[in-house]
């Protein structure tokens, strides 16, 4: 048994920012390399958000703090707030960050390699943001 008292031991903050849109900053809890699993404190400032992504065995959200956005290749979006969790099951493409006017804070369970992707287009980030203000 490990336990980490809210991070990774001797881990410093990271300020993502090849895989990221805007300004996020991760906080390692745990790493694990075979097979790999991390869990992050992950925090965007307003309109930060990630690249598409997919995690090979799946990953879990659980929104801590302010509002956001997760979002599918296949045009499934949903609004994140405080005490959502969200599960990505295994391949599935997709990408999550902050609200526009907000902060989001969550806790990343990512199971499996990530296969990062392309950047999230402006538009569609306006349009999503745009439909959860109507919701």
């Amino acid at each position: 048994m490990k336990i980490h008292r809210g991070r990774l031991p001797g881990a410093a903050t990271q300020h993502r920012t090849d895989t990221f849109t805007g300004a996020v900053w991760a906080d390692p809890v745990l790493a694990e390399r075979h097979p790999p699993r991390t869990v992050n404190t992950v925090c965007f400032t307003p309109g930060a958000r990630t690249f598409w992504h997919s995690h090979g065995d799946g990953q879990i959200l659980i929104v801590t703090h302010g509002r956001g956005f997760a979002h599918t290749r296949d045009g499934a979006a949903a609004p994140l707030t405080a005490g959502d969790v969200v599960y990505v099951p295994p391949g599935e493409e997709h990408w999550h960050g902050a609200a526009d006017d907000t902060m989001l804070v969550h806790v990343a369970v990512s199971l499996g390699e990530t296969r990062w992707l392309e950047e999230v287009a402006e538009e569609l980030y306006r349009r999503v943001q745009g439909a959860g203000r109507a919701g």
